[in-house]
């Protein structure tokens, strides 16, 4: 049974990886803003920013759905 600093902790880096996750997308609906309101010009800047964000959000997400496998992270030894 984990003790309730574990349980505080875990519940901690799920509410991170969550803000991490919406600030990615945000990033995504910014990119796509941008380049819909500067009449479709600089493609790349907007491209780039768009990638950048899908990629922080896709990795938040991934993170945030292995905090929900029991795996080797929960079963780790306590530090000394």
């Amino acid at each position: 049974m984990p003790s309730e600093t574990t349980a505080l902790l875990r519940s901690l880096r799920r509410w991170m990886l969550l803000g991490t996750f919406l600030l990615g997308v945000g990033v995504v609906a910014i990119a796509n803003m941008g380049y819909v309101l500067t009449n479709h010009q600089d493609v790349g800047l907007w491209i780039y920013a768009g990638a950048a964000g899908g990629f922080v959000a896709l990795a938040a997400c991934i993170q945030f759905v292995r905090t929900f496998r029991p795996g080797s992270a929960d079963n780790r030894p306590a530090a000394e």
